[in-house]
């Protein structure tokens, strides 16, 4: 199997997290690093996470380099949905040992684009600042960059987009909230950018962690699985609208769309990203559905639409557990 190289861009973060598990155990994916942005947590305390994450799974080998404490042009807001005390959960590891790189963030997606051009994924389940500055420091590496995955925006796929809006108003996810001017460098790059945004990841119906998988989980006992077990009871301990919400980490759609990506269904859309200081629209990842009188110098990307469930579910153990779902 040719292992897909992948740079993690996250804020851990329960969800993250088990991301970063994920990336480590599945055999078909060759972690080059881990980029912490400040998203859920401050970089600072998502650049923590990650390494103690790292040390619960006993991969020192994996580089984590810190980005900005804030976005691009704004002030950082607090992330309205608790990720425990810790920001894992309340699982309150130790101080890490391991150090993070010493290189910033986005140097480091610079350097490892460079050293291996055509060739790198980034999947980025946090805001994009580290991402945009990258492109912004060093332009040439845009056409390097083999794609990019963002769990962010709402588009108004499915109803969920903003039954869930996670951003501090009705039309805005938190990815693209936080720093919307870094979400539009992005999208307005070239890059080749597939979106997963709340309309897929926040679906109950295609999403939640069925008790076949969870058995499966269980039956695994490793730290990993373990660890995830723990992640998933938190966020449904903690989850105050069980009807619309899923039971489990949402940056883990992404992931698994990494992973396997014939298990999302995407279409192309025009999308501007809306950077305005307006309360209710900021960070609006606003899809263009008109027939006629389409603006054409907006973005175009690709975004989820669908996911298959129970491929999703199968992608999503065997990545935690590092082996073929029937082999557990």
């Amino acid at each position: 199997m040719e292992r897909k190289k992948l740079i993690l861009n996250c804020d851990p973060g329960t969800d993250d997290s088990v991301c970063i598990i994920m990336g480590l155990t599945h055999p078909g994916i060759d972690l080059l690093g881990i980029t912490a942005e400040s998203g859920n947590l401050p970089a600072s305390k998502s650049c923590a996470n990650a390494l103690r994450i790292l040390e619960l799974m006993e991969r020192p080998d994996i580089p984590v380099a810190k980005g900005m404490e804030h976005p691009l042009v704004r002030e950082y807001p607090k992330d309205p949905y608790s990720h425990g005390k810790d920001g894992l959960g309340n699982h309150f590891f130790p101080e890490p040992e391991l150090k993070p790189d010493s290189r910033y963030a986005a140097q480091m997606i610079i350097d490892l684009v460079e050293q291996f051009p055509g060739e790198v994924t980034i999947l980025s389940t946090a805001p994009l600042t580290n991402i945009a500055l990258a492109f912004m420091l060093k332009p040439d590496i845009i056409p390097m960059v083999k794609e990019v995955y963002h769990l962010g925006g709402a588009y108004g796929v499915t109803d969920y987009a903003f039954l869930n809006a996670t951003g501090d108003n009705p039309m805005s996810e938190w990815n693209v909230y936080v720093d919307p001017e870094a979400a539009k460098a992005v999208y307005e790059s070239g890059v080749k950018l597939t979106t997963i945004g709340l309309d897929v990841a926040f679906n109950p119906e295609w999403v939640n962690i069925r008790e076949e998988a969870l058995k499966k989980l269980e039956k695994l006992n490793t730290k990993a699985s373990r660890y995830v077990l723990e992640i998933i009871d938190y966020v449904d301990k903690n989850n105050s609208l069980p009807d619309l919400f899923n039971n489990g980490p949402i940056d883990t759609v992404a992931m698994c769309a990494v992973i396997q990506p014939d298990i999302i269904e995407t279409r192309e859309i025009h999308v501007e990203v809306d950077t305005s200081d307006n309360q209710l629209t900021r960070g609006m990842t606003l899809w263009d559905r008109r027939n006629h009188f389409k603006w054409t110098h907006i973005p175009r990307i690709w975004t989820a639409c669908a996911i298959d469930s129970e491929r999703y579910q199968r992608t999503f153990v065997e990545a935690v557990g590092g082996k073929p779902y029937d082999e557990i």
